[in-house]
């Protein structure tokens, strides 16, 4: 059986996508193959990488892995549930103009929305230049390895490392599969998805979970004190919805769950594809992923496409979703 690591080129469409393909064979044989002559190449989703479409030349194999031109892992501040009394959002309810009120939402949420991106895009970028030294052949150092270690445990994906020996560890396969599946689940959420989703859930920042527990996406929570009850709780139920110590605390958690939980696996599958086909993810395909989200269903996911589409939040992506 023979697999094939893709390297996706960014959003870059001036390089093509078969400028290199690394060729793994079974029995953890890797053969790096420079392929600028050939025409097509496999894909197979499991273990794609992205490369950023800078590094389209021929790797070099005297690449130093403790270089100093390398970026140093990136390990931003943990995202967790917080006291909400300290921050609290504006009154969007004093504006009585509805356009007003939009624009002031977009201008409150999206710096947020840009800031809690740029922490993944760089957590991505980092991802990505270790996956350019394996492609030189130069395997990870140890402390390489441990900063990998610690992105897979902040994307919930150390469980899966559990029972590793220490030689598997710091096989170049193992370690390029490793960077796959992270790649996967690191990557930007566009800023129209996240505002449309904010607006629905918080009713555009009026909510009771907005104004008192910071959370414009009712995202629940299930330990005693965790959050707010809900006053319509259906009976049986014991969740609470989440506080956050700040909006944009609120915002980083929203981020790190559909970049995280198992119910978004398709989310991350098409936003993935749209990568590798050289797009940039629209939001309302990617709300396609949310069936999840709500006890809703499909109907929710209309609603959540249809605020996409007429608010045209789609305009506010590009800008804010890198």
């Amino acid at each position: 059986m023979v697999l094939t690591l893709v390297i996706c080129l960014g959003n870059s469409t001036s390089t093509a996508l078969n400028d290199f393909a690394v060729t793994i064979v079974e029995d953890h044989t890797v053969e790096g193959v420079y392929a600028q002559a050939q025409s097509t190449v496999s894909v197979s989703a499991e273990v794609a990488m992205e490369v950023p479409s800078q590094a389209a030349q021929k790797p070099s194999a005297s690449v130093d892995s403790s270089s100093p031109l390398l970026p140093a892992a990136y390990h931003p501040d943990s995202v967790r549930l917080g006291n909400a009394s300290r921050y609290s959002p504006p009154d969007f309810n004093r504006y009585l103009d509805t356009s007003e009120k939009k624009q002031a939402f977009y201008n409150y949420l999206l710096p947020m929305i840009h800031k809690a991106n740029q922490e993944v895009t760089q957590e991505r970028a980092w991802l990505n230049a270790m996956g350019d030294l394996l492609l030189a052949g130069v395997p990870l150092s140890e402390n390489q390895l441990l900063a990998l270690s610690r992105v897979e445990k902040r994307y919930d994906l150390s469980k899966q490392r559990h029972g590793k020996n220490e030689v598997d560890e710091q096989n170049m396969l193992t370690t390029a599969k490793r960077i796959g599946a992270l790649i996967n689940r690191v990557d930007v959420v566009p800023a129209s998805l996240i505002v449309a989703q904010a607006a629905k859930e918080s009713g555009w920042g009026t909510s009771r979970f907005a104004t008192q527990g910071n959370n414009f996406f009712g995202i629940w929570c299930f330990y005693q004190g965790c959050g707010l009850t809900p006053l319509q709780r259906t009976e049986g139920f014991t969740h609470e919805v989440a506080t956050f110590e700040s909006v944009e605390q609120g915002v980083r958690y929203y981020v790190r769950t559909i970049n995280t939980h198992v119910a978004y696996n398709d989310l991350r599958q098409l936003r993935a594809d749209a990568r590798r086909s050289d797009e940039q993810s629209p939001g309302e395909l990617l709300a396609n992923g949310l069936l999840r989200y709500s006890e809703r269903g499909l109907a929710y996911v209309r609603e959540v496409q249809s605020m996409i589409r007429h608010n045209n939040l789609q305009r506010f992506t590009r800008v804010y979703s890198a």
